[in-house]
């Protein structure tokens, strides 16, 4: 009796283990979405940050106010302590700093760093001439003559990039730290990039006739930057740009194409959530950056969108768009959510697979100790046969609900192993009824195999397969009250051999079907059992490689079948003829 009772207990700590597992897949996974939006979040910051940087230098008219904002908005950004342009003078001797943004506590310097002779830092200006980036936590490793400069400024480390247009340098951008900063791969991709930016418009300011080459620039900078960018005609909404990774990723833009037609797969008309009427006021005045999120039909992709409204190269007002793909974000969301379904359907299960087991266990156990008892008290040889065979009946069942839990749990566990062998289908058909034959009960009902099935040898697990087919007929005989059960088979396909238990029963309502061979599914709640059998028998087929079904007319009788692999000539020197 103590080992019965820990039978349940074991499959309960199976589901237990289950739902654990998925709680610690719900965790990882909430884990990775967490990375994956600060990942999100950083970007948009550095995007968000490039975006007000090209709006000031775009719209503010006065250019060392632009520059001077610029740089502030770089400077908080980056952390750095002092923010410095340089330019070479038209002399070709001499250069000098133009603007200068200082953090809180730092002495400014430009006053003094106005004009210097480019001979005396020579070398210094000899790598920014050949585009090289300098980029150092040791000062003392620099030029003299620069490392002297550095030390009067405080500074501890330095980062400085080349300002070039069209391969002709004329100044640099340097980031001085009174720390010893330590550089990594991004810090050096995001000043690279600013660099890109303060250079074009430094250009744009000294070249303000030659609007076609700032153009070109422009266009370069923002086919550099990690994100799917396009830009359109703000009345027209006609696209006039598109960066290269939004090209490699949705194909090049069709000359005059509206947005709305490019990118949701040739809408007749606007997008409902258009964002053109937040981005500009009445008087045509920035209203600020919109935020969003879409589903790109074309590219099949979800994308977080940041819309505003800027001056383009030529002066006309357009709506610059840049979209971030999450659609990795989007999936981590559905499988955490998926994933949580699963923790909270698991416990449902295990709710369910106790209460069942409870019932099932307690039903027999009860009938095995009442009757234990009246037959201790009886001397009446009838009655002591009638107690023994309920005692008996009910210890079967009980050991059959026992074999089922533990089937559930090595299914659970993935350790249903088959011991495979010759089988030889015939002799092990007429076992099986010869077997129920002698325990069925009610001479109204026929139980019968069809000889006229074919004679054949198939490599199979013959335990498995007489399982499945045990559960048939112990299901047949239940809600069959007269007339006939048959086993039989048949070849399918030449590959396949069909076994079939048919009988004359009650039938199984259409509505009932589908539901069949879930667990705990039983379709008359009056009679013995748990509604695990045909569960266990749909794990066992699909493990031997088959499959199971069955067809039914409610009134009429049912037939349940399942297949099992079957080769032709496989057993040559069988005795067994193929008829």
């Amino acid at each position: 009796m103590k080992s019965t009772d820990s039978e349940p207990q074991g499959g309960g700590m199976e589901l237990e283990q289950y739902r654990t597992s998925l709680e610690q897949m719900v965790e990882e996974k909430s884990k990775d979405l967490i990375a994956i939006q600060e990942n999100l979040e950083a970007t948009n910051r550095r995007q968000a940050l490039f975006i007000k940087v090209l709006q000031i230098l775009q719209l503010e008219p006065d250019i060392p106010t632009a520059m001077n904002m610029a740089l502030a908005e770089i400077g908080r950004y980056t952390g750095v302590d002092r923010l410095a342009t340089w330019e070479n003078h038209l002399d070709g001797v001499t250069y000098g700093c133009t603007n200068e943004w200082c953090n809180d506590g730092i002495e400014p310097a430009i006053d003094y760093l106005r004009s210097m002779t480019i001979e005396a830092g020579k070398p210094w200006f000899d790598m920014l001439e050949e585009n090289h980036i300098i980029c150092t936590s040791d000062i003392y490793s620099l030029d003299p003559f620069i490392t002297q400069m550095l030390e009067v400024q405080g500074v501890k480390a330095i980062a400085v990039f080349p300002l070039s247009q069209l391969g002709v340098h004329f100044g640099f951008l340097s980031f001085n730290f009174c720390w010893n900063k330590q550089w990594d791969e991004k810090d050096v991709e995001l000043m690279s990039q600013i660099s890109q930016i303060v250079s074009t418009a430094t250009k744009r300011w000294q070249v303000e006739t030659s609007l076609q080459q700032s153009q070109r620039t422009m266009q370069k900078v923002l086919d550099n930057i990690n994100a799917n960018i396009f830009v359109s005609d703000y009345d027209t909404l006609k696209v006039i740009f598109a960066n290269k990774p939004f090209r490699e990723e949705a194909g090049e833009v069709p000359e005059n194409a509206e947005c709305w037609r490019m990118l949701n797969a040739g809408l007749e008309n606007g997008c409902k959530h258009c964002p053109k009427p937040k981005l500009l006021d009445a008087n045509r005045k920035f209203t600020g950056v919109h935020f969003w999120e879409d589903y790109n039909p074309v590219t099949k992709r979800w994308y977080t969108i940041q819309s505003m409204a800027i001056k383009w190269l030529d002066g006309r007002w357009a709506i610059m768009e840049l979209a971030t793909d999450i659609t990795t974000r989007k999936q981590v969301e559905l499988e955490l959510i998926q994933a949580k379904e699963k923790a909270e359907e698991s416990d449902r299960l295990k709710s369910a697979f106790l209460a069942n087991m409870s019932h099932e266990i307690r039903t027999p156990l009860n009938a095995i100790v009442g009757f234990s008892s009246l037959l201790a008290e009886t001397d009446e040889a009838e009655l002591r046969h009638v107690y023994m065979s309920l005692v008996q009946e009910n210890n079967e069942l009980l050991l059959n609900l026992i074999s089922d839990i533990l089937d559930i749990s090595k299914i659970e566990a993935g350790m249903i192993d088959l011991v495979m062998g010759r089988v030889d289908v015939p002799q092990l058909c007429r076992e099986v009824i010869a077997t129920f034959s002698h325990k069925k009960r009610d001479t109204a009902v026929e139980l019968r195999f069809d000889e006229n099935s074919p004679q054949i040898v198939i490599d199979a697990d013959k335990n498995r397969i007489v399982q499945v087919l045990s559960n048939f007929l112990t299901n047949a005989l239940k809600f069959t009250t007269k007339g006939s059960i048959t086993l039989s088979y048949l070849l399918e396909d030449e590959s396949q051999v069909r076994f079939c238990v048919t009988d004359t029963g009650k039938g199984i309502p259409d509505e009932q079907k589908h539901e069949i061979f879930n667990r705990f599914v039983k379709l008359d709640s009056f009679v013995q059992g748990a509604g695990l059998g045909l569960s266990i028998c749909q794990s066992l087929v699909k493990r031997m490689g088959g499959k199971i079904g069955v067809e039914s007319r409610e009134g009429e009788g049912s037939c349940f079948w399942f297949t099992h692999p079957y080769v032709p000539g496989a057993f040559s020197n069988s005795n067994f003829s193929t008829d």
